[in-house]
């Protein structure tokens, strides 16, 4: 998702959903193919993605104190939805995830964050296509 409030966007879709079609990290960009079959290219910290499931899950497993009942039941909605892999129920996911802080503060990441997250830990994410 183009980040809601990206105030330079150059092809004019915030808050819009896009697939990733491939990352050069030495650049810092990424391209998105959006549902109208139009390209962008973004830096990284312009885009937000859902957190990965199992990645979901395990920082469930760490931090689930942080969040009340309803937020956790919340939180495993939105990974089933994403789980599904269909773009109707992924979108449905996103929105919710955005929807609250709390939400947002445990299922969302910019892709920025995400990529350092995985140098990190050690994994090659110089250059890659699909997602």
């Amino acid at each position: 998702m183009v980040h809601p409030t990206l105030t330079h966007d150059p092809v004019n879709m915030q808050g819009h959903m896009a697939k990733i079609i491939s990352v050069d990290a030495a650049k810092d960009e990424v391209m998105v193919r959006f549902k109208n079959q139009m390209l962008g290219l973004y830096e990284a910290n312009a885009l937000l993605m859902l957190i990965p499931g199992m990645e979901i899950l395990d920082k469930l497993r760490s931090d689930s104190e942080d969040l009340d009942r309803y937020d956790l039941v919340d939180v495993l909605g939105i990974y089933l939805l994403d789980a599904t892999c269909e773009d109707k129920y992924q979108r449905e996911a996103l929105d919710m995830a955005t929807s609250r802080a709390d939400l947002m503060f445990a299922t969302v990441i910019s892709v920025q964050d995400y990529l350092d997250l995985k140098r990190d830990l050690g994994e090659d994410v110089g250059q890659t296509r699909g997602r």
